[in-house]
């Protein structure tokens, strides 16, 4: 099982590294930033926001190697 608050905070640092702010994805999407703070927090999990991250430059392989650091 995937811990969400994990792939949440490996997002958020992944949005930081880029210098972007909640409210553009949250912009970009069509959301609410608490939508966009909530998945970072990992109490949402939303496959589009995680997308969005994805397209954006953010790597499976970044996601699996902090869920593996946690174990």
């Amino acid at each position: 099982m995937f811990d969400l608050k994990i792939i949440g905070n490996t997002c958020k640092r992944y949005r930081l590294s880029l210098g972007y702010f909640q409210k553009h994805i949250a912009q970009d999407l069509g959301y609410s930033i608490e939508n966009i703070s909530s998945f970072e927090a990992g109490r949402n999990d939303n496959s589009k926001i995680l997308l969005w991250y994805m397209l954006h430059g953010l790597k499976v392989s970044d996601i699996m190697e902090d869920l593996h650091e946690k174990k």
